[in-house]
């Protein structure tokens, strides 16, 4: 094992947030680069799950980790649920 993986194995495990704000969402987005991408995502859904989307992202306070939207979202950006809980996690830091 290497130092590095030494160091990662005693890191405390960080837990993502149940939410953040869409402005933390949208911030970790924008600095993961993938907010431009989710946006074309969003609006590219079909039908009544796609407007219930669109609606959601451009009127919703929040941004839920459990919500229908993010695990729609996740495959389509093929994003593992590690990178997303790594999204919630920069979001919530900022």
């Amino acid at each position: 094992m290497t130092e590095t993986e030494v160091a990662e194995a005693d890191a405390p495990r960080v837990f993502p947030p149940e939410a953040i704000s869409m402005r933390q969402a949208r911030l970790a987005l924008l600095g993961a680069g993938l907010l431009a991408t989710v946006d074309q995502a969003i609006v590219a859904m079909p039908g009544v799950e796609g407007e219930a989307a669109r609606i959601e992202w451009e009127y919703a306070q929040e941004v839920r980790r459990d919500s229908p939207l993010i695990a729609a979202l996740g495959p389509v950006l093929g994003l593992t649920a590690e990178q997303i809980d790594g999204l919630f996690v920069a979001g919530a830091a900022l």
